[in-house]
């Protein structure tokens, strides 16, 4: 198939979908972005558009050169990625089948009213809507999607690159973040946790990878908490890299108040770095509070410090939960399996549709 995504090119979640569909399973991918972005694969193809505006008006005055796109690359699907953005941008141009899929902050109601006219406009336009979990397929049917429309499977992760390291007794006190670095992720959070955490856990370290809006904010405030020297900054990494993080240490964690399925989460639970993160609808998918992973009741940072400690103190449970973790991604979250499955979705659709039209 060739199969069009709009997407925000530099995403990794955009990287890890196109990438596996043109790479590893064959197909014809083309990616339409407002943005450049590194390490689409080989097989991808990606169209820059670009705009004299910011935020929503991008994507509205982004709709001439994107009619024209579609025209040119002639695809049998197109696959409009986070509801609210790329996914009206793909819905308003009027190709069908038309594949969206919904990001984890679908499952909030958009504040601002404009972007609850797009979310309105984009849905019942699809042909099929991409959910990654139950909690996500209701807030869909809540928002006016039809559910016979609804594929609920999470896109997965790359099970052979992130897989499980050194043995608990040769990792590190390191908590890494891999979430990318927005303000509203609130990773002050774990910033000021781990100054608390680090006065009962001496070598306790903390790694960020991801950039972000809120990069600077983060080294100033890690400076005057006196943990800069406690703390990295890593930036954007290579898979591999981050794979090489996880795996060598003891706790993953995570201060994002809502999700859809973090792939994230995901990865650290396949490289048996032990969970402590948000409790919430997301996250109790995956774990089990106190069992294979803490789930912090509030986005509070002497909450996050007791669950950084009590999991730093507790190998018995980071070792039993790191087990647990990997057998729940082989089952639950294989890119390969589950990339599968929606494969065979979109070429039933555009069997069944014919190809694609305007």
């Amino acid at each position: 198939m060739r199969i069009c995504f709009f997407a925000h090119a530099s995403s990794a979640n955009t990287r890890s979908w196109a990438n596996h569909l043109a790479d590893v399973l064959g197909h014809d991918v083309h990616v339409v972005s407002l943005c450049h972005g590194d390490g689409l694969g080989r097989g991808v193809t990606l169209h820059v558009i670009s705009s004299r505006c910011a935020g929503i008006l991008a994507y509205a005055t982004a709709l001439p050169e994107a009619r024209r796109l579609v025209r040119e690359i002639v695809p049998d699907i197109l696959v409009g990625y986070r509801i609210a953005s790329y996914g009206f941008l793909a819905a308003a141009t009027g190709f069908h089948p038309l594949a969206l899929a919904a990001q984890g902050r679908v499952v909030t109601t958009p504040r601002a009213p404009l972007k609850r006219l797009l979310v309105s406009y984009a849905i019942p336009r699809a042909d099929i809507i991409n959910s990654w979990a139950s909690h996500m397929t209701l807030r869909l049917t809540e928002l006016g999607a039809d559910p016979d429309k609804i594929l609920t499977t999470p896109r997965g992760i790359d099970l052979g690159l992130f897989r499980p390291g050194a043995p608990d007794e040769e990792r590190t006190d390191t908590v890494v973040v891999t979430r990318t670095m927005h303000r509203a992720y609130r990773h002050d959070v774990v910033l000021h946790a781990i100054a608390a955490a680090s006065r009962e856990v001496p070598g306790l370290r903390c790694v960020f990878a991801g950039e972000g809006e809120a990069m600077d904010d983060l080294r100033a405030l890690a400076a005057k908490l006196g943990v800069a020297n406690r703390v990295e900054f890593a930036g954007e990494v290579a898979p591999d890299r981050l794979a090489g993080m996880l795996s060598g240490a003891r706790v993953y964690a995570s201060s994002v108040r809502t999700d859809g399925v973090s792939a994230s989460l995901l990865e650290a639970m396949a490289c048996g770095a032990f969970p402590v993160v948000t409790d919430n609808e997301a996250n109790r998918l995956w774990l089990d509070d106190g069992v294979n992973g803490i789930l912090v009741q509030a986005v509070d940072p002497s909450a996050y410090a007791a669950a950084i400690v009590g999991a730093l103190r507790n190998r018995e449970v980071r070792e039993s939960a790191a087990v647990r973790n990997r057998e729940i991604v082989e089952s639950s979250a294989d890119l390969d399996k589950n990339m599968k499955v929606i494969e065979t979705a979109y070429a039933e659709l555009v069997r069944v549709a014919g190809g694609g039209s305007a």
